[in-house]
């Protein structure tokens, strides 16, 4: 059994290698309230469940949220 597979929660580095994007797309997503994370001490852990669920719908850029609603203004 490969151990990666079992895990529960990975961290943001974990979760951005997973999804090919940076590190801080990651920290986007997570402060658009579009990708759930917890904080474990100093530590940001990101449910692998919830990654799973982010792959499977379609996400906008955290960047063009924030564009959009300016825009509206």
């Amino acid at each position: 059994m490969d151990p990666n597979n079992d895990r529960l929660a990975v961290d943001v580095r974990e979760a951005a290698y997973r999804l090919s994007v940076s590190p801080r797309t990651i920290q986007n997503y997570i402060r658009a309230k579009m990708l759930p994370a917890r904080k474990i001490g100093r530590r940001t852990v990101i449910p692998v469940r919830a990654l799973e669920h982010f792959l499977r719908t379609d996400q906008p850029s955290p960047g063009m949220e924030v564009a959009c609603a300016d825009s509206d203004r």
